[in-house]
């Protein structure tokens, strides 16, 4: 990602941060939901990985899981480029990044490159459950 902790870019990272001393970096993770929302010009983007969080949330006590999923939701998404979908996207490279123009995002595989700008980031939601992919 280039920062040491990319989370610093976004407005609301508390559930992340709360969960995990350092979260999972969205380029360590695969890919599990894209979903471009052209109504509210937002972006939300939703990842997957076996990073067990080191203070999980209270509402997980008890409950085995062996995956985590989260979700990055890009509000005032301006520029989005879409040159190609296909299955290597959810082994993307990630880039997450802040520069003048706001938050820039770049997912690209061998066959899919999407590139968008962003007002602000926020982490809707975040939830862990049993997978039998280990």
């Amino acid at each position: 990602m280039g920062e040491s902790d990319w989370t610093a870019i976004l407005r609301s990272a508390e559930i992340l941060r709360a969960a995990y001393p350092t979260p999972p970096d969205p380029s360590e993770c695969t890919l599990q939901y894209f979903q471009i929302d052209e109504r509210e010009a937002s972006v939300t983007v939703g990842f997957v990985t076996l990073q067990l969080p080191s203070r999980p949330p209270a509402d997980w006590e008890g409950k085995k899981y062996n995956t985590v999923e989260f979700y990055l939701r890009f509000t005032n998404v301006k520029r989005l480029r879409v040159a190609g979908w296909d299955f290597t996207i959810r082994d993307a490279e990630v880039s997450v990044s802040r520069s003048s123009e706001g938050i820039q995002v770049a997912l690209a595989s061998e066959g899919s490159h999407i590139h968008f700008a962003a007002d602000q980031c926020l982490v809707p939601r975040m939830r862990s459950y049993l997978s039998a992919q280990e």
